[in-house]
């Protein structure tokens, strides 16, 4: 799976989460409904995110199974290899970082506009 699907992935995923949290908040229901929705809601966010750790350890696992197959590898190639891959672990970090804050920033700017809207219609 590339890189970029994992981070639009995630990014529409936090985006999902915090809209469907704001949805919940501004929805005219009971306390009662609005914590049993969220609960929902958080139930849904945590079982995506266990598909999503199932599918990373199914790539592990390939990942994995690539080095064994590169077993024959020099002490420094290795040591190469490693270096890459923390590398690697530090763009993705830096990048999912950056489209959570994205995600959020365009949420947050929608349900302004949104709330706004409805103040506006209400008056």
């Amino acid at each position: 799976m590339s890189n970029e699907r994992n981070y639009g992935i995630l990014g529409f995923l936090a985006g999902a989460a915090i809209g469907a949290a704001i949805g919940v908040l501004l929805a005219p229901r009971s306390g009662k409904e609005t914590r049993e929705r969220m609960a929902g809601k958080a139930k849904d966010a945590k079982d995506d995110l266990e598909d999503m750790i199932d599918q990373a350890r199914t790539e592990w696992a390939k990942a994995k199974g690539k080095v064994v197959d590169t077993a024959t590898m020099t002490k420094e190639e290795v040591s190469d290899f490693v270096r890459f891959l923390f590398e690697e672990a530090e763009d993705l970090k830096e990048r999912l970082g950056k489209d959570v804050t994205e995600s959020a920033e365009d949420v947050a700017d929608r349900a302004r506009r949104t709330a706004d809207h409805v103040r506006h219609g209400a008056n």
